[in-house]
């Protein structure tokens, strides 16, 4: 097997390929080490924004980027 289109970061974990438009939910809790129930919360509560395809939820590349901008502005505060 091979991760061809994945990276493979410290944790061991695949991250989503770079060129991917659209994350599943589970992708996205993959990519921050946090549960898909945080990932649901943090849509439910409005800090992150997804994308109905007909019944799937996905999660914008661009929205990804945004939300991690948002934690390192918190964080630098």
């Amino acid at each position: 097997m091979t991760n061809q289109g994945k990276e493979v970061e410290k944790s061991g974990r695949e991250s989503p390929a770079p060129l991917k438009r659209y994350y599943r939910l589970n992708e996205v809790a993959a990519y921050f080490d946090i549960s898909e129930r945080t990932v649901y919360r943090l849509l439910d509560e409005g800090d992150l924004q997804a994308t109905r395809i007909r019944k799937c939820l996905r999660v914008s590349a661009e929205e990804i980027r945004r939300f991690e901008e948002s934690l390192e502005e918190e964080t630098d505060q």
